[in-house]
């Protein structure tokens, strides 16, 4: 395996990690069983991707210094750290634990949300990329990981074309919330 993907396998741990402590404590503030939900699905990803990472630095083993891929290991354990510390965060709303009232105040406060949506076959949004929506711009929201089928996107780039069926999950501001909701599922809401 080269250098190129190694970084890119690294770059990924990373990121997901970062991804789910992010929504684990949206899930733990808002109280969303659907966001701790998501948080558990990206654990199965994390796990994988770790052990396959870890298998491509031991493969190396032959041709680099067993120092260097020793921190290279440990960089992809504490990002598996971090998942799993998510993960606990996500199972304390998984089992109905409510969230302390100063929580929730602070949650009502608060000018940004992080919401899941389904992108539905009529909905505006499928079949265009980020870049030409541009949904942070105009509603305040960005989409920070999308899931097509069983395979993860996160921190998707501009140039990523949103499918019919996609989840997505968005980061923002609340008054952007609604609309995002109604641009993804026009049917489901507008039926409410």
């Amino acid at each position: 395996m080269n250098q190129e993907k190694l970084a890119n396998m690294l770059a990924q741990l990373k990121d997901i990690s970062e991804i789910m402590i992010d929504l684990s404590y949206s899930a733990l503030i808002c109280g969303s069983e659907e966001i701790a939900e998501r948080v558990m699905e990206m654990e199965e990803t994390m796990d994988k991707l770790h052990i396959e990472f870890e298998l491509a630095v031991v493969g190396l083993g032959v041709t680099r210094p067993a120092k260097g891929l020793l921190g290279l290991i440990r960089l992809a354990m504490a990002a598996e750290q971090i998942a799993d510390a998510a993960t606990v965060l996500a199972n304390i709303v998984k089992r109905g634990l409510k969230t302390h009232p100063v929580l929730q105040m602070a949650m009502q406060e608060a000018e940004e949300t992080i919401v899941t949506a389904e992108i539905a076959d009529d909905s505006v949004l499928g079949g265009k990329s980020l870049g030409d929506l541009g949904l942070e711009d105009d509603i305040g929201m960005r989409i920070i990981v999308v899931r097509r089928e069983q395979e993860w996107s996160y921190n998707p780039k501009d140039s990523f074309v949103l499918a019919s069926g996609d989840l997505i999950i968005a980061k923002g501001y609340v008054e952007g919330r609604e609309k995002l909701l109604s641009l993804a599922r026009p049917i489901l809401n507008n039926n409410q």
